[in-house]
C-alpha cells in the first residue's frame, strides 16, 4: 500500500508537470518593467530570429538557389584558416572576427542544421566548439573590438536556442558566464550603461543586436541580461528613433546609414520574430529613400555627414541595410538598390559576414526590384530635419540639389551644416568640402573638428565674430575642454559638443538649432517645375547672430541647354554690424571670377558640367567676391591650413573633398545683409545661359530668368499687405511668389483682374501660376 502511494504521489507530481509545461506561454506577454512594458519572451525554443512555425517554409527556402549561394559561401567560411593565412593577417582587430572565418561559421551551420534536420550529432558538436570558443575568446576592452565580442555573442546565442533542447544544465550556465563576461568587457558595459541610446557605438550592434539576442536566448535561466536591454529600447532607443524616423530620414550621414540603420533594423526583426510585432512607426519604410534620391547617374552617393570620398568608378551600395528593410517592408524600390549589390560579404572596407546567416533567415528571395524612375523628382523631409532633394529625372544627364535647413543636431558624425546645399551635373560642381579619411580625417582629428565638421566646409553662411570661442570635448585628454578653430560658424552643441544623449535632450534649447517656415513643390508633384525650401537657421548660431533665414528655389527649367538653376536667398543679421559675413560655395576644380558672377567647371575624371553663379544682393557697389584654396590653403580657416591628404584606401582619385571656394560678402559693416544668388547649371561647353534680372520693390526682391520669376518677402517675414512686381518681356511665364501669408489673395494684371480669388496654403506660403510679361498686384 505504501508503495502505491508513492507511485501514486510520484504520477501526480509527473501530471502536473506535463500539464504546466503545455500550459508554458507560447507567444510574447507584456509585462511591466521600472515602470516600461515590454514583451517577454515566449517560454518555447526556438525564440531568437525564428520560431516552430517558421521552420517548414525556412527549410524549403534553403534549397533555392539564393539561399545555397549563401549556404556554399557559409560552408567555405567555415573552414579554419591555414597557417599561412594566419601568418599573413597583421590586424587582429574586430574585422578579423567579423570575417567569421572557421568555428563561427561551422557551428552556425551545425545548429541551423539540428534546428531543421534534428541531427543531434551535430547539436552536441555546435554546443562544445562553441562553449570552448568562448571561453578562450579576450578581446581586450578598446571599443572596436566590442564588435567582435558581439559576433561571439550571436553566434553563441544562435547555438544556445536553437540546440536549447540537447543542452545540459552545466553547459547552460558556462554559456551565461561566458556572455556576461564578453557583455562586461564590451564599451558599454555590462549592466549597459544607457547613455547614448540616439548616436554612438552603443545605438550600433552591441545593444540592437548582440546582447538583445543572447538575452533572449538566456531568458529562462537568466532574464537580467534580457530585461536590461528592453527596457532600455522601449524606454529610450524606440522612442528616439520613431521621432526621427517621422522625417523619414537618418542624422549619421551616408556613411553611417550602412552600420547605423542596419542596426536600427535588427531589434526590428528579431523583436518581431519573436513575436513582439513592429516596434516602429511605419515612417521607417521610407528612411532609406534618401539613398534612392542621393544615387550620382555615376552610381556615387551624394555625400552627407562623415563620409568618405570614393574612388571612382564606384557604386557605394548597402546592401544589409537594403536586404533587411527591403524584406520587411516588402519594398520593391529598397529591392533595387540591394540588387545593386546583393552581396552581404563585402562591403566597402567592412565584411559582413557575420550577417549572412541572416540572409538565410528573413530575405525575401521572392522579392523584386523596382527601378527610381516612377518615383517623384522632388523628396522632402520634414522634422527634424528640414531636408529636401530635387532632381531634374534619374538618367545621365540629370541635376540633383539637396537643400537643408536641420532643426534638431544629433552630433557625433552629423556636421555643423544647417542652411547648406550640393549641387551635381556631369560632375559635383557645389560639394560638400573634406572627408572622413586621409593623414587628418578620423574622428576628433585637427582636420575633422577644426574644419570637415565645421559650416565652413559646406555651402552655408557665416558670421565671423573675431573674438568667438568654440568649445570641443578632448576625447583623449583626460576630459577637458579645449578650444577648436574659430571658423566663423555654427555652434558646438552640447557641453564641450557633445553628442545628444537623450529625446528630451534633443529637443531642448541646446540641440535645437533651426525651424522649417516653409516647404512645397510643383505645381506638378510628380515633375515639379520648382521646389521650394525655408528656413529660420538663428539657432544654430550663437548670439553674434540676431537672424539667419535661408530660402531655396530650385528650378526645373526643361531644357538641354540649361536644365536647372536654384535661387537661393538670405537675410542676416548680426549683433555687431563689424562681424563679417559670408557666403560660401565650394568645388573641386577652381573658380573663375568676372564681375558680380562666378564660374565652377568639371573638366577632369570624366565629368563636364558648370555652375554659373550669379550674385544680385549686395549690389555691385557694395560687393565682394573671393577665391580661397588651392595647394597649401584646400581646408583653410581664416589663416590656418589644416591639411588632410588623401591616403589608401581612399585615395579620392578624382578629388572630391574639394580644394576651393568662393566667399562672397557686403564690403560695408552693416547689421543686416541680404544674399541673392542665382546658380545656373549646365553643361562646361555651354556658352549662352540664361539673362538674370533682379526684381524688386518695397516688399519684394526676386529675379527674372528663361521663362521663370520667382520672388520673396525683402524682411523673410510673411507677407500680409498688398505690393505689386513688373515683369517684361515675351512669352508666358511661370511665376513663384513665396512668403505669402496664408489665406485668400487676388491678383491684377495690368490694372484687370487677373486671378479672382485663389487660396494660399500656411505650409509653402506659395502662389504659382503662369502669366505674360506686365504689371502684377497682389492683394489681400
Amino acid at each position: 500500500m505504501k508503495h502505491k502511494s508513492i507511485f501514486f504521489l510520484l504520477s501526480l507530481i509527473f501530471s502536473s508537470f506535463c500539464l504546466s509545461a503545455q500550459e508554458l506561454p507560447k507567444e510574447v506577454v507584456w509585462q511591466e518593467i521600472e515602470g516600461v512594458n515590454v514583451p517577454i519572451p515566449p517560454q518555447t525554443h526556438p525564440r531568437l530570429y525564428v520560431r516552430s512555425s517558421d521552420l517548414p517554409a525556412l527549410k524549403e527556402r534553403l534549397k533555392t538557389p539564393q539561399a545555397q549561394q549563401t549556404l556554399s559561401l557559409m560552408k567555405e567560411l567555415s573552414k579554419d584558416r591555414t597557417p599561412a593565412e594566419e601568418a599573413a593577417v597583421t590586424n587582429r582587430g574586430f574585422r578579423y572576427y567579423y570575417e567569421m572565418r572557421g568555428v563561427t561559421s561551422r557551428v552556425q551551420l551545425q545548429a541551423l542544421d539540428y534546428l531543421l534536420e534534428g541531427d543531434k550529432r551535430l547539436a552536441r558538436r555546435a554546443i562544445t566548439a562553441m562553449l570552448d570558443t568562448l571561453q578562450r575568446a579576450s578581446f581586450g576592452t578598446r571599443s572596436d573590438l566590442s564588435r567582435a565580442s558581439g559576433a561571439m555573442l550571436i553566434t553563441g546565442a544562435m547555438v544556445y536556442d536553437w540546440c536549447y533542447d540537447q543542452m545540459k544544465s552545466s553547459e547552460k550556465q558556462a554559456y551565461i558566464k561566458e556572455f556576461i563576461r564578453l557583455a562586461k568587457s564590451m564599451e558599454c558595459g555590462y549592466p549597459p550603461r544607457n547613455n547614448q541610446p540616439i548616436a554612438g557605438h552603443p545605438s550600433e550592434w552591441m545593444i540592437m543586436r548582440d546582447m538583445l539576442s543572447a538575452g533572449i536566448a538566456i531568458y529562462d535561466e537568466y532574464p537580467d541580461m534580457y530585461n536590461h536591454v528592453i527596457t532600455m529600447l522601449y524606454r529610450d532607443y524606440i522612442p528616439a528613433r520613431n521621432y526621427f524616423y517621422e522625417g523619414q530620414n537618418y542624422h549619421q550621414g551616408t556613411n553611417y546609414v550602412h552600420v547605423r540603420f542596419a542596426c536600427d533594423l535588427f531589434p526590428l526583426w528579431i523583436l518581431d520574430k519573436m513575436g513582439a510585432g513592429s516596434i516602429y512607426s511605419s515612417s521607417a519604410r521610407f528612411v532609406l529613400y534618401d539613398i534612392i534620391y542621393r544615387r550620382r547617374p555615376d552610381g556615387v552617393l551624394m555625400p552627407a555627414g562623415d563620409d568618405y570620398p570614393q574612388n571612382r568608378p564606384a557604386l557605394l551600395t548597402m546592401p544589409t541595410p537594403m536586404f533587411l528593410a527591403s524584406s520587411y517592408y516588402k519594398d520593391e524600390y529598397l529591392a533595387y538598390e540591394f540588387e545593386r549589390n546583393p552581396r552581404l560579404d563585402k562591403s566597402g572596407n567592412e565584411s559582413m559576414n557575420h550577417c549572412l546567416i541572416y540572409d538565410l533567415l528573413w530575405r525575401d528571395y521572392t522579392l523584386k526590384g523596382k527601378a527610381p524612375d516612377d518615383l517623384p523628382l522632388t523628396r522632402y523631409s520634414g522634422t527634424p530635419y528640414g531636408w529636401m532633394i530635387a532632381r531634374t529625372g534619374w538618367d545621365a544627364n540629370c541635376v540633383i540639389a539637396e537643400m537643408k535647413i536641420n532643426e534638431q543636431f544629433v552630433g557625433n558624425h552629423q556636421h555643423m551644416d544647417g542652411g547648406s546645399f550640393q549641387i551635381y551635373h556631369k560632375g559635383p560642381l557645389a560639394i560638400d568640402a573634406g572627408a572622413y579619411s586621409g593623414s587628418s580625417g578620423g574622428y576628433n582629428s585637427p582636420n575633422n573638428k577644426n574644419y570637415f565638421k565645421r559650416t565652413i566646409a559646406h555651402n552655408s553662411l557665416l558670421v565671423y565674430d573675431p573674438d568667438e570661442k568654440f568649445g570641443c570635448w578632448n576625447y583623449g585628454g583626460g576630459g577637458k575642454t579645449r578650444f577648436a578653430t574659430n571658423d566663423g560658424g555654427q555652434r558646438m552643441c552640447g557641453e564641450g559638443w557633445k553628442t545628444c544623449n537623450s529625446l528630451d535632450s534633443l529637443l531642448s534649447e541646446e540641440y535645437t538649432v533651426g525651424k522649417v517656415l516653409a516647404h512645397g513643390f510643383g505645381p506638378d508633384a510628380q515633375a515639379p517645375d520648382y521646389s521650394y525650401l525655408k528656413g529660420d537657421i538663428t539657432q544654430a548660431y550663437t548670439r553674434k547672430v540676431k537672424e539667419a533665414k535661408r530660402s531655396f528655389v530650385f528650378l526645373n527649367l526643361k531644357s538641354e541647354t540649361v536644365p536647372a538653376a536654384l535661387i537661393v536667398y538670405d537675410k542676416v543679421s548680426a549683433s555687431n554690424p563689424d562681424f563679417r559675413k559670408y557666403w560660401l560655395l565650394h568645388s573641386i576644380e577652381e573658380p573663375t571670377l568676372e564681375g558680380n558672377t562666378f564660374t565652377v567647371r568639371r573638366t577632369k575624371d570624366g565629368d563636364s558640367g558648370m555652375l554659373h553663379n550669379t550674385v544680385l544682393l549686395p549690389q555691385t557697389d557694395n560687393l565682394r567676391i573671393d577665391k580661397i584654396g588651392g595647394p597649401g590653403k584646400e581646408n583653410w580657416v581664416f589663416g590656418t591650413n589644416y591639411p588632410n591628404d588623401a591616403v589608401a584606401p581612399y585615395l579620392d582619385n578624382a578629388n572630391e573633398r574639394g580644394a576651393w571656394r568662393v566667399e562672397v560678402s557686403p564690403a560695408a559693416p552693416a547689421v543686416t545683409d541680404n544674399f541673392l544668388n542665382v546658380i545656373q547649371v549646365a553643361d562646361n561647353r555651354c556658352n549662352r545661359l540664361n539673362a538674370v534680372q533682379r526684381i524688386e520693390d518695397d516688399r519684394i526682391v526676386g529675379v527674372q530668368l528663361a521663362d521663370r520669376v520667382v520672388t520673396f518677402a525683402r524682411s523673410s517675414e510673411p507677407l500680409q499687405k498688398d505690393f505689386t512686381l513688373t515683369v517684361n518681356g515675351t512669352g508666358t511665364y511661370k511665376f513663384v511668389i513665396t512668403d505669402l501669408k496664408a489665406g485668400n489673395w487676388q491678383v491684377k494684371k495690368d490694372g484687370r483682374i487677373f486671378i479672382p480669388l485663389t487660396e494660399v496654403q500656411a505650409s509653402d506660403g506659395v502662389l504659382a501660376f503662369e502669366g505674360s510679361a506686365g504689371s502684377y498686384e497682389f492683394c489681400r
